[in-house]
């Protein structure tokens, strides 16, 4: 139920909304907002403008469409909804993401190490980076262990590219914490910049798809700009390199 346009146009905290929202749809149903407010230590006023945001004339409204949404998650229709890559690909005509894919192919260049890193899905795609990048002539490697201890390590000659949809898994900020210990530069790539992982990171790639969570917790927000990102990014280094 939220659009491309929408999540864009959100701040820090309406995206702390957000987030909550889309992992615990359900519970945020059955929510006054006085309780989700509580929740999210932020006001009824800015829940209210957050409503606003994703098109909704108050709270009980957007409780109104929330359980409409819950109800079409649980009986997914098996249909392809291409407008919203459709979309990614309008704001990377008109946008500033392929300065900022170039921006980071620098920063890569001229560390000796690449390590990409990554939980579930983003995982996947983390060893997908490295390969890709290794195959065109800058070596990388993929740390697919959550429990990898980093803290004692030296990396002031590596950069580390660390995969998260949401931005705010505690098994991944621990890693990039003992990373940065080491002095080791981190390039992020979440959906939006407002998140945990953004935060910490040196430098961040944002790709703003809506974000879709089914039932049982299963996040299927679309992955096909982040594999843009990865070639696109691979490209730009080995452009750099030749």
């Amino acid at each position: 139920m939220f659009s491309y346009e929408q999540v864009k146009t959100l701040n820090d905290l309406e995206v702390t909304i957000y987030n909550f929202v889309v992992s615990h749809p359900e519970e945020t149903v059955g929510m006054t907002i006085r309780e989700l407010a509580k929740e999210l230590h932020v006001s009824s006023t800015t829940i209210l403008r957050f409503c606003a945001k994703v098109g909704c004339n108050g709270f009980s409204e957007f409780k109104f469409q929330l359980k409409a949404g819950i109800r079409e998650s649980k009986y997914p229709e098996l249909t392809n909804d291409f407008s919203v890559i459709e979309n990614f690909f309008e704001k990377v005509k008109t946008g500033s993401i392929n300065k900022e894919i170039q921006t980071a192919a620098a920063m890569i260049v001229k560390k000796e190490k690449v390590f990409f890193v990554g939980l579930g899905t983003s995982g996947t795609l983390g060893k997908y980076g490295a390969r890709y990048l290794s195959n065109l002539g800058k070596n990388a490697m993929y740390m697919d262990d959550p429990f990898y201890p980093t803290d004692n390590g030296k990396y002031d000659d590596t950069i580390i590219v660390a995969l998260s949809v949401s931005g705010e898994q505690r098994f991944l900020h621990r890693q990039i914490d003992g990373f940065k210990k080491g002095q080791a530069t981190i390039i992020s790539i979440t959906n939006t910049k407002q998140c945990t992982l953004a935060e910490i990171s040196d430098f961040n790639l944002a790709y703003y798809m809506p974000m879709k969570v089914l039932q049982g917790g299963y996040n299927v927000t679309s992955q096909i700009p982040v594999i843009y990102i990865l070639e696109t990014l691979a490209h730009e280094v080995h452009r750099m390199q030749s």
